[in-house]
């Protein structure tokens, strides 16, 4: 399992929320809430915001249209 930062558009409202896949890269599941970022020193937040910036530069995700599958479709 993989996961990433997302932006979803949801509710005419952009958030960033942490997408789960599968080894197929397809979705699997989302946070239920949008996530803030977080970190135990600068340099964990400084990493965080990193991870924010590379959402921003993958496509927006619009949630009516996500399409979820089975962590293990054989199972």
């Amino acid at each position: 399992m993989t996961w990433n930062y997302r932006v979803i558009f949801n509710n005419d409202v952009f958030q960033i929320h942490e997408v789960y896949y599968n080894e197929a890269g397809e979705i699997t599941a989302i946070s239920q809430d949008p996530i803030v970022p977080i970190g135990e020193t600068l340099e964990e937040l400084q990493g965080d915001l990193e991870y924010y910036i590379q959402a921003l530069k993958r496509p927006v995700l619009k949630m009516d249209e996500i399409v979820f599958v089975r962590m293990d479709k054989d199972s």
